[in-house]
């Protein structure tokens, strides 16, 4: 109590510590170099860490006291209410932001806007054109499309494939007659999986071997051609599609529906406006899912 009764005795001269930021630690030479108490510190006898602990004592409670008399901590309710649920809610700026990442929804959705501002039409009314400009912008995606599907069913094909013709016997065997000839190993070398295979290796590996050292540099000379900035078949398919966009649309701003075309899948199925899966009204990028 005594010791409490001293620092009280100091606080007058110790003002500025209780306005420091809430969280900081006190130091002994801070204290004193800070509140100038060497004096004070003499004259009431009284441990410069004992003072420094009363004081960071002092300052918590002042700012508990602060914090209990302030509003609830939180969200408030306008701000929850106010929070944009879809595309269609946010502001300009907003979706200017969601599209320059490359957001499907929102370069729709600008797009949407920039159709109400040219064609003067109502925001229901501006889909109709939408729809014309998403069709134009699908046109052709069947042959665009032909390089990436064929891989996706040659590389699954060649995958199946590989494991019988390396470890299935009777498949090794009829390959072997038909296309490679070489000498059958003897019955006792042929009786596991793991010996058939290392059996057929003989004629496999250099397969592979060279079809994945072509993969191999492939990738590297697409990187290569990414680091001096040129587009590979997408990026070229997709710069292509969106010149070709805005020159079927010249009356609407060409950086609007080249943001629209890059963002936009290769998928040529759209919703239609009479989509069943479609809300009425409510299109289904403007969800906010």
């Amino acid at each position: 109590n005594m010791l409490a009764l001293r620092v009280q005795r100091l606080l007058p001269a110790a003002k500025s510590i209780l306005s420091t930021p809430k969280g900081l630690a006190f130091s002994v030479p801070a204290v004193q170099r800070s509140l100038h108490l060497n004096s004070a510190f003499q004259q009431f006898k009284v441990q410069p860490r004992a003072v420094a602990i009363q004081f960071t004592c002092i300052q918590k409670r002042t700012f508990s006291s602060a914090q209990n008399d302030s509003k609830e901590i939180g969200c408030p309710m306008e701000v929850a209410k106010a929070q944009p649920r879809a595309y269609y809610e946010m502001t300009n700026e907003q979706l200017l932001i969601f599209t320059s990442k490359g957001d499907s929804a929102a370069c729709k959705e600008r797009l949407l806007r920039e159709i109400m501002a040219v064609d003067k039409v109502s925001w229901d009314d501006a889909h109709q054109r939408l729809f014309e400009i998403e069709e134009s912008n699908s046109r052709g995606l069947g042959l665009f499309t032909l390089p990436y599907k064929s891989g996706i069913v040659v590389s699954i094909a060649a995958g199946l494939i590989s494991v019988p013709m390396v470890f299935d016997l009777n498949t090794a065997l009829w390959f072997n007659e038909q296309f490679v000839t070489t000498e059958v190993a003897d019955a006792k070398d042929l009786e596991t999986w793991l010996e058939v295979g290392s059996w057929t290796w003989g004629w496999n590996e250099p397969v592979l071997g060279t079809v994945s050292f072509v993969l191999l540099c492939l990738q590297f000379a697409r990187n290569q051609m990414i680091n001096l900035g040129a587009k590979p078949y997408t990026g070229a398919l997709q710069q292509w599609r969106a010149r070709r966009l805005c020159r079927t649309f010249p009356q609407y701003n060409a950086s609007v529906l080249s943001e629209f075309s890059m963002a936009d899948d290769f998928k040529p199925e759209k919703l239609k406006e009479n989509d069943a899966r479609m809300p009425p009204h409510i299109p289904p990028w403007s969800s906010g899912n």
